[in-house]
């Protein structure tokens, strides 16, 4: 289900290949609130350009189906399938016009990619809203080709040092199979923020948004500069290297699900995010990448930790899947101002969210073992945030059961949203360490919904028959009226635009 201006956004993608101009969503914005034009009359418009014109030599070609492939991947991240291929070539071929076949694939498209295309065009949408005309780039990426390497984020970590001066990386440690553990650090502001990811090894999400963030707060913009004069941030991407190299390897075919230790878990089959009771001894030889977190945490005495994990998927009371879960210390021997900051960053977290039109904010239901990172860190003083984003069952699946599935488009849109919240972080702490956020806000964030496993929500095979309803537009909705949080609205995030 797509909104009015989400729609705009796919005619755009699919017939130009870029995000709207901001003049040019403005202006076809303005057609459509005004009900002068309804959104296939603005594909009627989109049409006759003279952008489209010389494109269309190319696109909706009846004597060549690789215009076909361009559709999908313009729409949903993806190769199209050989099926597909043939249906829509021979529609071509039997004089179908553009924009019957564009309305129709998007009419076709199963559960799978109108999720890929509702997280395709909503990137699109906050690149469109938050960028300048002067700066407007149509050859913006939109959407990440899957997750970087061990060796590529070692890479790219090494790249970033060298690259910005306001940016210094450090060997932490090293993992049980011998490799880095990396910890990145930007900013000498007062105030202190430490980000950790892929405690579990099949969780990647929140790594690729951390590097962006760091490439970001690195980089020369006044809104970066400002940040880093009032927070020091200190990134640990990718803390469990041994779990994911074996979560890659069996989704590539390469190892074998049931003879494979669990890519959750570390070489020595250990639960990292279950080595945080500092009352019980750690064995530095089993668990070397905890004792790495905690040496730099001990160094750096952070006034707010974020853990970032992946979950599966949960549906709220309006259906709509819920995107990111939080969740502060619940052991009861945490102090309640280490819970009150933790909740605080919640709140602020949320507020970074408001810039990005998707996905849906939950609580969620852990519990209060001292062993668990949120708890065993809060416990030893440190305010700590659980994040928990959508995906994981499809990482699984893909691992264990050879799932074929182009995670790129809802990743990408994933890992927006993970920026987008530690930016809000980083800018409530900076601003006034939290002082202005109510906690008790923190306990109106929805609980998470219902578990929906992954063959009720995408089961049904698309049918490769044109119905009469397939000529007609996609169905639309307005999203579910997300959680008002009185008193924590921020400013436009237009200075904080992520590239």
């Amino acid at each position: 289900m797509l909104t009015p201006t989400q729609q705009l956004q796919s005619y755009y993608l699919a017939l130009f290949g870029r995000a709207a101009d901001p003049a040019g969503l403005t202006y076809w914005q303005e057609q459509l609130d005004s009900s002068a034009l309804t959104p296939q009359g603005v594909l009627f418009f989109m049409l006759q350009s003279g952008e489209f014109v010389t494109e269309q030599n190319e696109l909706f070609d009846s004597s060549n189906s690789a215009w076909i492939n361009d559709i999908y991947q313009r729409l949903f991240a993806r190769e199209a399938d050989d099926e597909g291929i043939s249906y829509w070539g021979q529609l071509a071929a039997e004089g179908a016009t553009p924009q019957v076949l564009l309305e129709a694939i998007m009419a076709a498209a199963s559960a799978t990619d109108l999720e890929a295309l509702d997280a395709y065009t909503s990137v699109a949408q906050f690149y469109s809203q938050n960028v300048s005309d002067a700066d407007y780039d149509a050859d913006q990426p939109l959407v990440q080709d899957g997750f970087r390497s061990n060796e590529q984020l070692n890479t790219d970590l090494q790249a970033l040092d060298a690259r910005f001066d306001t940016l210094s990386l450090t060997q932490a440690g090293e993992s049980i199979e011998g490799r880095p553990l990396f910890a990145a650090s930007v900013g000498d502001g007062p105030r202190k923020l430490m980000i950790v990811t892929q405690q579990h090894g099949d969780e990647p999400v929140g790594t690729e948004a951390a590097m962006h963030f760091l490439e970001w707060l690195s980089g020369d913009s006044d809104a970066a500069a400002a940040i880093r004069e009032q927070v020091s941030v200190t990134v640990m991407p990718r803390v469990n290297p041994d779990g994911f190299a074996r979560w890659e390897q069996l989704v590539a075919g390469n190892l074998d699900p049931e003879t494979t230790l669990d890519p959750r878990r570390n070489a020595a089959d250990i639960d990292l995010n279950r080595t945080w009771d500092s009352s019980q001894p750690l064995d530095a030889t089993q668990a070397p990448e905890t004792a790495a977190i905690r040496a730099v945490l001990a160094a750096f005495e952070p006034d707010m930790l974020l853990d970032y994990h992946n979950q599966n998927n949960y549906l709220n009371a309006a259906g709509e899947l819920e995107t990111q879960s939080v969740l502060w210390p619940t052991n009861g021997n945490v102090a309640p101002g280490i819970i009150a900051t933790a909740q605080q960053a919640a709140l602020a977290l949320a507020q970074g969210l408001e810039a990005f039109d998707y996905g849906y904010l939950s609580l969620f239901p852990g519990g209060d073992a001292a062993d668990i990172g949120r708890n065993g860190i809060g416990l030893d003083g440190t305010p700590v945030l659980l994040v928990e984003q959508r995906g994981l069952e499809e990482f699984e699946l893909k691992a264990l059961e050879g799932l074929e599935l182009d995670f790129d488009a809802v990743a990408s849109a994933l890992t927006l949203e993970g920026i987008l919240g530690m930016l809000g972080i980083a800018r409530a702490l900076g601003n006034d360490g939290f002082a202005s956020l109510d906690p008790a806000l923190a306990l109106e964030i929805p609980e998470r919904g219902e578990r929906t496993p992954f063959e009720e929500l995408y089961g049904e095979e698309i049918e490769w028959g044109l119905a009469a309803t397939a000529l007609d537009a996609p169905a639309m909705n307005e999203p579910v009226t997300p959680l008002a949080l009185t008193g924590v609205a921020d400013a436009s995030m237009a200075e904080y635009q992520v590239a």
